[in-house]
């Protein structure tokens, strides 16, 4: 048992060895974005790149998102409802984020990214007055934008 592990260490050894010629370590990605440091090269995966880069817009403010709240303004099957609420309720409150998504068989219209129930209320109070009873806070993963870098 003993000599079988060895055996394979000793050939992983070997392998490791032959794949590091000249101080260049052969990655299997070639077509990826290359690294010069210290005399290794390294090929990296393009995906790679993508996924470790952190997201920021424009004032350097950094974007995470988090677990808050968004007021649900309209749950139904017409997709052509749901668009005109959402440019309605764009053209009353500018400033709040609108958000569309379907979730079979119902479209859903939600404003807002609220970090607490009381920060949704008062915009609940002004929905409710556009559009009836039937907008609501709901639970969401919100986009945060306050966290600077």
């Amino acid at each position: 048992m003993k000599a079988s592990f060895h055996i394979v260490v000793l050939s992983f050894l070997m392998l490791f060895v032959a794949a590091n010629v000249d101080g260049q370590i052969v990655r299997p990605y070639p077509q990826g974005e290359d690294t010069v440091h210290k005399n290794t090269v390294l090929h990296a995966d393009p995906r790679l790149a993508i996924v470790t880069k952190k997201r920021k817009n424009k004032s350097g403010v950094g974007i995470y998102s988090g677990k808050g709240y968004r007021v649900q303004i309209y749950n139904g099957p017409s997709r052509n409802k749901a668009n005109e609420i959402k440019v309605d309720f764009m053209q009353h409150f500018p400033g709040i984020h609108m958000y569309l998504t379907y979730v079979s068989p119902h479209f859903r219209v939600k404003a807002g990214d609220f970090r607490t129930r009381d920060d949704a209320a008062g915009t609940l109070r002004e929905a409710v007055d556009l559009y009836g009873n039937s907008c609501m806070i709901v639970p969401d993963i919100i986009t945060i934008h306050a966290v600077k870098q």
